[in-house]
């Protein structure tokens, strides 16, 4: 397989799995936000995964991707969206 072909299969699959990344963590925001009802959701776990976006945007800043650096501030901007939810509905 030669690179132009190697690298629009990275691309796309790149493009793909930050679809994907960004959309799991949908469900469990509107799930919160529908209940009104946040004990079963982990604050800890989405703290680290806000910190571990903030690493990954350091990466891609210094890597100049700007596609990985956008995809982890969705992600780290929903899983904050989380924390508040969980904070506001904890019970």
């Amino acid at each position: 397989m030669e690179l132009p072909q190697l690298q629009s299969m990275a691309t796309a699959a790149g493009t793909l799995g930050g679809l994907l990344s960004v959309s799991a963590f949908i469900p469990q925001a509107v799930r919160i936000a529908r209940r009104r009802s946040a004990t079963d959701v982990s604050a800890v776990m989405y703290l680290a995964i806000v910190v571990a976006s903030f690493l990954w945007m350091f990466y891609a800043w210094v890597r100049e991707s700007l596609e990985l650096f956008l995809t982890n501030l969705v992600i780290a901007i929903i899983a904050i969206i989380i924390i508040g939810l969980r904070i506001r509905y904890a019970g």
